[in-house]
């Protein structure tokens, strides 16, 4: 799941203002005309128009002209029209012959193809223009010029004017809407606010709290923050509310209660979401459950969990596990069965002392004294538990092995 809308998505749809003709090279325009006295259809083409531009005396007509040819070139595309129209539109509002509200459009004209076209540093200079000619920037335009600030790598400016669009919103002096936020919540998490984007994703539930994607991206922002606690309680209420269904984020939630400090919790809604086959039942889900009851200390849960795993993988260190938990019951004939089987397959050299120990222990609990020398011999004669097999035979009063003599390891749980 992507946490944020990528850069195209950021760009606000440009919408010229005028209308096309039955022939895209005409134009026609009455107000020129009118001012020169001609006649209504008398028609120019744009190369006409063009070619006659510097020659107008009149300001309006020129400034006029030069704006439709700003609007006819804005819509050809390639570089050179876009240069083109760039060029008309400041020339129409350097000039002298459009009204101040006119030029007020015509610089919001030019600052929007300006943005969409990621000419950052010409949107802001227009921008700029806009609002010496008395032009209120709106929501929309403002966060553009914050968005322009960020791709231009003014990072202090863009966060600033980010916090300020949102204070505004938190004081309902400045309504924003969910995309709005979105893009505050873009330069907040890029520019690493992390406690700026939290209030931001926390604004967006309170808009839209039916969304498990907005739950899920603050539980995201709470974790990368440090805040573990935070997030599980955040996936925790977003579970109950049914909104999350997927394994990973269930599985997700698990972990971060256990990281919160929760491992009791982690283990029980795990072990609930394995009951009711919202997560499936492969050996690292058993595995995980296994070592949540287990840091719990819930030794019963931990042992069938274990067992559970045993089903889908016999390794021998899953079986000494098991036993270890039996030795912490103290259910000597359940710890002795499970050394045995694990016995049964092949064990590696790091493995044979624990194996040899456990099993030492129980033969020792179960009152097969001699058997349980023989175990903890076995263990103390490679390496892995050699100081308990010896401190097992020093308390049985076993005599110290000489060491010159090579010993087999005999017994149940040979190599």
């Amino acid at each position: 799941m992507k946490l944020f809308m990528g850069h195209a998505l950021l760009f606000v749809t440009f919408s010229l203002m005028a209308t096309a003709t039955s022939n895209a090279d005409q134009y026609q325009s009455n107000e020129l005309l009118h001012s020169k006295g001609m006649s209504s259809d008398s028609v120019k083409s744009i190369a006409e128009l063009e070619a006659q531009l510097n020659g107008l005396t009149d300001a309006y007509a020129k400034d006029s002209t030069a704006r439709y040819l700003a609007r006819y070139y804005a819509q050809q595309d390639g570089t050179q029209g876009l240069q083109k129209a760039i060029k008309y539109y400041q020339a129409s509002i350097k000039g002298e012959g459009l009204s101040v509200y006119a030029k007020q459009a015509t610089a919001l004209e030019l600052a929007s193809l300006l943005y969409v076209s990621e000419k950052y540093q010409l949107f802001l200079s227009a921008v700029v223009a806009y609002q010496e000619y008395g032009g209120q920037a709106k929501p929309d335009l403002r966060i553009q010029q914050m968005l322009a600030h960020y791709y231009l790598q003014n990072k202090k400016t863009s966060i600033t004017l980010a916090k300020a669009l949102f204070n505004e919103h938190k004081r309902q002096t400045l309504i924003l809407d969910l995309s709005d936020l979105k893009q505050l919540l873009f330069v907040f998490y890029h520019l690493n606010d992390l406690l700026s984007s939290i209030q931001v994703q926390t604004a967006l539930i309170e808009m839209d709290s039916y969304n498990h994607e907005h739950w899920l991206r603050l539980s995201q922002l709470y974790l990368k923050n440090k805040m573990p606690k935070k997030a599980a309680d955040t996936l925790l209420m977003v579970v109950q509310k049914g909104l999350v269904q997927d394994q990973a984020d269930l599985l997700l939630l698990c972990e971060l209660l256990l990281e919160s400090g929760n491992p009791f919790v982690a283990a029980r809604l795990l072990q609930q979401f394995m009951d009711q086959f919202h997560v499936d039942h492969t050996l690292q889900n058993l595995d995980n459950l296994f070592r949540y009851w287990y840091l719990a200390q819930e030794v019963k849960p931990a042992i069938l969990a274990l067992k559970q795993s045993l089903l889908l993988n016999q390794d021998i260190g899953r079986y000494l596990d098991l036993a270890e938990l039996y030795y912490q019951q103290q259910d000597w004939p359940q710890m002795h069965a499970t050394v045995i089987d694990g016995c049964r397959h092949p064990l590696q050299n790091i493995q044979v002392s624990r194996a040899n120990l456990l099993l030492g222990i129980s033969e020792l609990k179960l009152g097969n004294l001699e058997r349980a020398k023989q175990a903890f011999l076995n263990a103390s004669l490679i390496g892995g538990k050699v100081k308990q097999a010896q401190a097992y035979l020093t308390y049985l009063k076993v005599k110290r092995l000489n060491p010159a003599k090579r010993l087999k390891i005999t017994g149940p749980c040979e190599p």
